[in-house]
């Protein structure tokens, strides 16, 4: 036998596993992934704090034997957010507090406490909750075009770059404030609502963060061109809405000609 007396590849250094897999050896493989100290995930999550310059521009320039890869990083934070989708769904204290606020509104005479508004406001939440990895997805694209257009030149990213990028920043940030927003959410909802506001802002400043360090930028260009990325990002977001709108107007006049219920698919999913 080729690996006779080795317990690892002598091309690539992977570990050579004679046995059928057990769940055992699952628990085990993930916990020496994922759970220890000194493992790709901790130093991964640990310097994406302190050095996300270091890590961003070791994946990219091939360095990936002590950091976890992107791809795998992302898939990480997907699983995690599913989780955390379920206590919010389950708790129901998020769906209590905004019961509660609703009836303050409307006892103050506040024309936003309309039960057609409410209702609204709870199938976009439910949206975004049932299709939060698609919109992940879909995200982090549009945040690297952002970001291509406001780093242009070769001695910054290139697209596929700057979605390396965001896959990580995207990813921390959201791992990183999800223990904040569950404790949150179970100690005030009200605390919880204003928190999940901050997280923008939080990833804004982030973003420039990493931004600082893969560039090697100075304070004044990093703010110049956060300032820049805010004007691209909503130039993008406003073209982005248009031809979205566009395509549904189209899309709505060719179905309606095909003799689809288009009056009734709008009433029942969008309540208008």
């Amino acid at each position: 036998m080729l690996y006779t007396g080795h317990t690892h590849c002598a091309s690539c250094g992977a570990k050579w596993i004679q046995n059928r897999i057990t769940m055992r050896q699952v628990g085990m493989d993930f916990s020496d992934m994922y759970l220890g100290l000194d493992t790709k995930f901790a130093h991964t999550f640990k310097d994406l704090f302190t050095k996300p310059g270091q890590v961003i521009n070791g994946y990219i320039n091939g360095r990936r034997g002590y950091y976890m890869d992107a791809i795998r990083y992302l898939l990480l934070v997907i699983f995690a957010s599913g989780i955390y989708i379920f206590i919010v769904r389950s708790s129901g204290s998020l769906d209590e507090y905004m019961a509660e606020f609703g009836k303050q509104l409307s006892a103050s005479g506040d024309n936003s406490a309309d039960p057609k508004v409410l209702e609204s406001q709870k199938r976009m939440s439910d949206f975004m909750m049932d299709y939060t990895s698609v919109l992940t997805l879909l995200t982090i694209p549009l945040l690297a075009l952002v970001g291509r257009i406001t780093f242009w030149g070769k001695r910054y990213f290139n697209y596929t770059e700057h979605i390396v990028f965001y896959l990580y920043t995207y990813a921390h940030i959201t791992l990183a404030t999800i223990p904040i927003s569950i404790l949150l959410l179970l100690i005030s909802p009200e605390a919880f609502t204003y928190w999940s506001l901050a997280s923008f802002p939080i990833m804004f400043v982030y973003n420039a963060y990493s931004y600082k360090q893969c560039f090697r930028l100075d304070w004044q260009t990093t703010i110049l061109r956060s300032l820049i990325s805010i004007i691209v990002l909503i130039a993008s977001v406003i073209l982005l809405f248009l031809v979205v709108v566009l395509l549904a107007f189209l899309t709505a006049i060719i179905a309606d000609k095909l003799g689809f219920d288009v009056k009734g698919f709008f009433a029942n999913h969008f309540g208008t």
